[in-house]
Formats: C-alpha cells, structure tokens, sequence
C-alpha cells in the first residue's frame, strides 16, 4: 500500500511540476500577443515578425559559441530553408490575426494545430491513424465551426489568418519530425530561427522603420516572452511526456483572455469557450494517441 501511495504521489507531483511550467508558458505567450497587438498600433507586423526572429536567435549565441561552426554541418539544408518558411508563415499570420481579431478567440482557433498536424502525417509521413483519432479531428473540427459559426454575422474573416497559421505550424512539426531522424534536435531549433531572420527580413523591408527607445524595450520583452514560452514547453516535456503537458495548454485561453479583457477591453462570448472547449479536448486525445502509439514498440 506504502508503494502504491508513494507511486500516486511522485505521479501527482511530475503533473503539478508540468503544470507550473505549462503555465508559465501560457502567461509568457499571452504577454506576448498582448505586446504584439499594442505595438501595432505603430509598427507593421511584419517588422515587429523581423525583430521577434532576431531576438530569438541571440537565445542560442552561447551554444553556437560553445559547440563552434562545425556542429552547424548538415546535408538537409533545403529541408531546413522549407521549415524555417513555413514558421515565418505561421507568427506572421498569428501576429496579423491577433491584431484584427480577439486575442483570446485568435488562441482558442490555434488549438487546432494537432489536429491538422495529424492530418499532414498522414498526407506526408504515411502514418497510420484507427478509427477514434480520425473521431477526434472530426470533433475537433466540429469545435471550429462552433467558434466560427459559418452563415452568422458575428463571424470574423481574421479567423481564417489563424487557421491558416495552424496549418502552417502544423507542417513545422511534420518536418520536424522529417528532420528528427538524422539531425539533433539543438541543430533543428537553431537553423529555424537562423533562417527566419533573412526570411521575415525580406518583407519587412517593405515596411520598415527603426523603433524608437521606448519601442525598443517592447521588442526586448517581446523576445524575452517568445524565450519563456519556448523554454516553459521544453521544461514541461523533460518533465512529463506530451500527453501529460497538453492539458495543461488549456491555460493560454484564459489567460490571453485576461490580458484581452484588463488592456484591450475584449470580451469573449460563450460560443468560443464552448467551440475552444471541444477543439481542446479532442487535440488532447489525439496527443494522447499519439503517446501510447510511441510507447507501444518500447513496450
């Protein structure tokens, strides 16, 4: 019994622990978005996508510095250039979408990266998905036209930039994935953010201006809480595997909300509770599939 008791208590203690970490991520990611769509106000998205790429990349200077140039070499560097593309796509239409819509329904629509990142695995990496995860996405899809609801004059065309946006990242994971085999994974992450510095650079140049001081330090916290968000998730899966940590990402809803609500005087209705409820709850399964279904060979 003495066991048992000790076993349920070290599991309830790796959930807390996973939790905390889940939610310093979604504090960081909300702060984020909420610093996005008020320096749009004066700066366009696609230099405020520029300057996020490049503070990103400074996160990784003393491991480039420390591991030298050599550790750079790679023979999938097209595979790298394609990725990197699509995840300058994706913040870019996240960025665009959290400026024309509510931020906290713009993060409830992004909920829907597993399930399109299920789909692509089949399209792309040929994996095989039973019967109950293609339920989920059917319901998970069924959680989007709840928040959308097609034919309704509340519906908001800025929702398609983050649905799109959810594509986007979902093939950045698919590629990964890709990569995943033959490359390490501190290799993967440094090569996404060096390309997207010369990627988000191009159109921005279109539109470019020099922040001012005070501008400045809202792009330094910006970078500061793309870091946090990143380093909360990583902490959480050395924790617990994905299926643990996924609920957990059910608190970025609330706490963009709060940040809509207290700065930005928004105000989210009970459908998109209800629609980001059902899309949450069916990503989270097919995360839960997706842990079984990799522990299963080790088994």
């Amino acid at each position: 019994m003495a066991s048992a008791a000790d076993n349920n208590a070290g599991a309830a203690s790796v959930a807390l622990k996973v939790g905390m970490w889940m939610a310093v991520s979604a504090a960081c990611f909300a702060v984020l978005v909420g610093i996005v769509r008020f320096l749009s106000a004066e700066m366009d998205v696609f230099v405020i996508s520029f300057w996020r790429n490049c503070f990103a990349v400074l996160i990784f200077l003393p491991w480039l510095v420390r591991v030298g140039p050599a550790a750079l070499k790679t023979r999938r560097i097209g595979t790298y250039l394609v990725r990197s593309t699509f995840m300058v796509v994706s913040s870019t239409l996240l960025f665009f979408s959290v400026v024309l819509m509510p931020i906290g329904e713009a993060t409830a629509l992004s909920f829907t990266t597993p399930l399109f990142t299920t789909i692509l695995a089949v399209l792309v990496l040929r994996e095989t998905v039973g019967l109950r995860r293609w339920s989920a996405l059917v319901i998970g899809f069924a959680g989007v036209l709840i928040m959308l609801r097609p034919g309704v004059a509340a519906f908001d065309p800025a929702a398609i930039l983050v649905i799109l946006s959810a594509i986007s990242f979902a093939a950045v994971v698919v590629i990964a994935k890709m990569l995943a085999a033959t490359e390490s994974p501190e290799l993967i992450v440094v090569y996404l953010s060096l390309f997207s510095i010369p990627l988000s650079l191009v159109p921005a140049l279109f539109y470019w201006q020099w922040p001012n001081g005070e501008q400045f330090l809202w792009l330094v916290a910006l970078g500061a809480m793309a870091s946090g968000n990143m380093y909360g998730i990583s902490r959480a899966l050395q924790i617990g595997d994905a299926s643990l940590s996924q609920p957990f990402d059910f608190f970025r809803l609330p706490m963009t909300a709060l940040v809509g609500y207290f700065y930005f005087q928004e105000v989210l209705d009970i459908w998109v509770w209800v629609g980001a409820a059902v899309i949450f709850a069916s990503a989270a399964y097919v995360t839960h599939r997706e842990a079984l279904k990799r522990r299963r060979p080790t088994a």
